[in-house]
């Protein structure tokens, strides 16, 4: 999978049919010549239309599908493509901004080629706005962070126990999706540093509690990102590392933490499927790992309300909308030790994680 950065093409660096595409599209026209298509459009419509389209010669051209030689700029745009261009753009784009990019570069092909079937395009787009409605109303699919974090620990509990009823293979997915849905609700960290997390790298351990580490450049926001996970995670991590991961590796060397059921590397795409499937296992509704997010946000501000303040440092976002700033070093370790407390009244299993500074501790290797 290809991450799409917010980059789109200027229109003088288009390659040369697609410029010529363009004009003949906005061309104003005269009494000798007919007038483009799009002559009438908004600036606004323009200027849209223009950048969307940028954004997909740029999808075209990090995946080397932009030299290929084509009859007409428009034969780029195929359903498969249309699909491996949305499912990139996931990461790092809101379904209602995923929505918009197709319905503009959809716009630009149904008059740059108005004789062609642009329906399964149109279905496509309209499924699109349908999935992004919804997400304008969060409410209904937000739980309490200890349901999700029971989730996690009932996967790997399952797994664990005498009469475990599923095959090798599956247990140790099941281990490993229990694990990252514990850490994922206990330490929601953004979906892209979750599916990267490296061993000795991002996930550190320091006595008998694992710590996760981002440096700043690896953020979103640029901010550093130290956090110690539950304590009562850090058996569960010690079985997958010595007992579940390696079953999943089959002899592959790889130092990023979570593994695939063919030895590889998890995408994001994957985390994603996985935490979906066992949330609408679990709740009826399937619930994102950015959603997740906004679970931990509800949950503090429910049941913890006089530490509201903590959601900048768990999110790792920079602003409050009605609070400070900034938070240093301190506060983001009181931040998760205040995180730990409002699961462990939920789940009286969790005890108190250590309180040693992270700098001062002395760093062992899982």
């Amino acid at each position: 999978m290809t991450v799409i950065p917010r980059h789109a093409v200027p229109l003088n660096d288009w390659p040369a049919a697609d410029q010529v595409m363009w004009q003949y599209v906005i061309a104003e026209g005269d009494i000798f010549e007919g007038q483009g298509p799009g002559a009438n459009w908004a600036p606004a419509t323009i200027d849209n239309t223009r950048k969307a389209y940028g954004y997909w010669l740029h999808w075209l051209g990090i995946n080397c599908l932009l030299s290929a030689p084509v009859h007409h700029p428009l034969d780029r745009i195929t359903p498969e493509r249309i699909r491996a261009y949305i499912e990139d753009m996931q990461d790092n784009t809101a379904p209602l901004t995923r929505f918009v990019y197709i319905l503009d570069l959809l716009r630009f092909a149904q008059v740059g080629a108005p004789d062609r079937e642009w329906d399964w395009f149109k279905r496509i787009k309209n499924r699109l706005w349908a999935r992004a409605i919804p997400s304008r109303d969060k409410a209904s699919l937000i739980r309490n962070s200890r349901e999700l974090f029971e989730l996690g620990l009932d996967l790997m509990n399952e797994v664990s126990g005498v009469t475990c009823r599923y095959n090798p293979l599956q247990a140790e997915i099941h281990y490993r999706d229990g694990l990252l849905i514990a850490i994922l609700a206990s330490r929601p960290v953004r979906l892209k540093n979750l599916t990267a997390i490296q061993i000795g790298r991002h996930l550190i351990r320091i006595d008998h509690i694992y710590w996760l580490v981002f440096e700043a450049g690896e953020v979103k926001n640029r901010r550093h990102i130290e956090v110690p996970i539950p304590e009562i995670l850090s058996s569960y991590i010690d079985d997958y590392l010595s007992h579940h991961r390696p079953r999943l590796l089959q002899g592959t060397l790889s130092n990023r933490l979570w593994t695939s059921r063919f030895g590889g590397n998890l995408s994001c795409n994957s985390v994603r499927r996985q935490v979906k499937l066992h949330t609408e296992e679990a709740f009826g509704k399937p619930i994102t790992p950015h959603l997740f997010r906004d679970c931990a946000a509800t949950s503090i501000a429910i049941h913890d309300p006089e530490h509201v303040w903590i959601t900048t440092n768990i999110l790792g976002h920079n602003t409050l909308a009605t609070s400070q700033k900034y938070y240093d070093q301190s506060r983001m370790l009181e931040a998760g030790r205040h995180y730990q407390f409002t699961i462990a009244d939920l789940h009286r299993t969790l005890r108190e994680e250590a309180r040693s500074p992270y700098k001062s501790a002395n760093m062992k290797g899982p």
